[in-house]
């Protein structure tokens, strides 16, 4: 009898079957002839709560590695929070740079604090990162000499390898697509491994698996996921069970800006992959201003409304189980889904006044409010477009969305609204704008998970414009039972929508 043997490169349903992959991309022969999800061939991290007891097979003799001997081409790493000390080691150089790379533009970069040994260049990548990346990564207006991310995460990195690492590899990822530099995506997958293995080494030790770099880290490497991750990749890496983790370990501790300034990227991520899962948040958020900037506290508690929404929609659709044929609403979540649409409707008044001087900021929070109505109302309600409501709402969104200049800092955080009303846009002209809007915004990032978003959005436009096909035939309700995040997620994989 034939036996399977596990494949280690090939895409990861074939890996997890433990068949044979012939490794195509973007998808393999395997996956298109059985019809089932090719999940890619994207790295993944394994989050494991040291705390929870859970059988381990023994490994072969053979196979036998500990920690520190994970290499690069292990495609699954395991990360625990044990309590075993470990060795904090910085990064080697581990490959030599691509020859393309030496025609680089070589800046010298000076840091706030002693820099580690790095090649000419790790240090252009670091200096790329400051300059350039930091800028583009950052929601907050420019009113300062550098960014919140500048302000925190650059003179942070000189101490943590692993968070070096990760930002470099995030570095190597942009410009490799920026200046068409292909060859840069090897220093990326190294810098990728790097810190992989330094985080693994770095979070065994209680002590510095509560601090600040570490919690960076995890973060970070949850930006670099939803940014950069491969077309071909059906399911970016989700750090944010080990955020979420880290920062039970760190308890009542005294927060500083720059703790204050990682919650609040902890909260927006959260908040948004709650809608993309179609799932509750992972934590409870309390008051906090993106980016941990007073001006963007009203967008803020406009995402913690959202968060409300989908903790509402959990207790729907598991009391539904599944069915529509059960009662559309319990007075407990009647009551909930109103009480949620006072507060939007109260924050009107409340954002007319938001922003001050800066209308960048005013029109991206009533943009937000207007989204959260119509996530809100499918929620809720189960209504969408061509509902009168809901085509009110999209439009609104949109138009707010649209005096927004397209090279404003603003427009990093715009990635949800613009989905939520375009997923909802019927009108063709709205629809021609919320392309030309995302293609707009990749010309001026150049983040893929702006085009992945884009094709989500497309995907929607044709799941909703068959069954309204199917509707004037006299089969089916239409496209307002079309469920926007349902369609991508049967796919496999999440909305990058932070």
């Amino acid at each position: 009898m034939a036996t399977h043997k596990r494949t280690r490169t090939g895409c990861w349903t074939c890996r997890e079957a433990g068949y044979k992959c012939d490794e195509k991309k973007p998808h393999c022969a395997r996956c298109i002839r059985l019809k089932i999800t090719c999940k890619g061939y994207g790295v993944k991290l394994k989050w494991q709560d040291g705390n929870i007891s859970t059988p381990v097979k023994r490994p072969r003799a053979k196979e036998k590695k500990s920690v520190h001997q994970v290499t690069s081409s292990s495609p699954v790493s395991i990360v625990s929070f044990a309590s075993t000390p470990a060795t904090f080691t910085s990064p080697s150089e581990t490959t030599s740079s691509p020859e393309s790379t030496r025609s680089l533009p070589l800046i010298l970069f000076s840091p706030p604090q002693p820099s580690p040994n790095l090649s000419p260049t790790d240090r252009y990548l670091l200096h790329y990162w400051t300059t350039r990346l930091s800028t583009l990564i950052s929601v907050t207006p420019r009113r300062h000499h550098s960014t919140p991310f500048q302000q925190h995460l650059t003179a942070m990195l000189h101490d943590s390898a692993s968070l070096r690492s990760t930002i470099l590899s995030m570095s190597a990822n942009h410009l490799a697509l920026s200046s068409h530099a292909p060859s840069l995506r090897i220093h990326a997958y190294r810098h990728q491994q790097d810190a992989i293995q330094q985080l693994q080494t770095l979070i065994q030790d209680p002590h510095h698996a509560a601090t600040e770099p570490a919690l960076a880290t995890v973060l970070m490497m949850q930006v670099s996921a939803r940014l950069f991750a491969a077309d071909d990749d059906a399911s970016a890496v989700n750090h944010l069970a080990g955020a979420q983790a880290m920062i039970a370990r760190r308890g009542g501790v005294d927060e500083s800006s720059s703790t204050r300034f990682l919650m609040s990227i902890f909260a927006y991520h959260d908040i948004l992959s709650s809608v993309s899962r179609g799932a509750p948040p992972l934590a409870v958020h309390s008051t906090f201003s993106l980016e941990d900037e007073a001006e963007m506290r009203g967008i803020a508690a406009i995402l913690q409304l959202v968060a409300r929404i989908s903790r509402l929609q959990h207790w729907i659709k598991a009391r539904r189980g599944g069915s529509y044929d059960e009662p559309a609403l319990t007075e407990e979540e009647d009551a909930e889904g109103r009480d949620i649409q006072d507060e939007l409707l109260g924050m009107d008044t409340y954002l007319d006044g938001y922003g001050g001087a800066n209308q960048d900021i005013a029109h991206t929070a009533s943009a937000y409010r207007h989204a959260a109505h119509i996530y809100l109302h499918r929620t809720w309600l189960s209504i969408g477009a061509p509902h009168p409501i809901s085509v009110a709402h999209v439009t609104s969104c949109l138009t707010h969305l649209s005096h927004v200049p397209i090279a404003s800092p603003l427009t990093s955080s715009h990635t949800w609204p613009l989905f939520t009303a375009g997923c909802e846009a019927i009108d063709p002209q709205q629809r021609a704008f919320v392309k030309q809007r995302f293609a707009d915004m990749y010309q001026c990032k150049q983040f893929p998970s702006l085009r992945r978003v884009m094709r989500d959005v497309q995907d929607v436009w044709g799941a909703k414009d068959e069954v309204e096909r199917k509707k004037r035939e006299g089969v089916g309700e239409g496209m307002a039972r079309v469920d926007c995040i349902q369609v991508i997620l049967r796919r496999g994989r999440e909305v990058d929508l932070a």
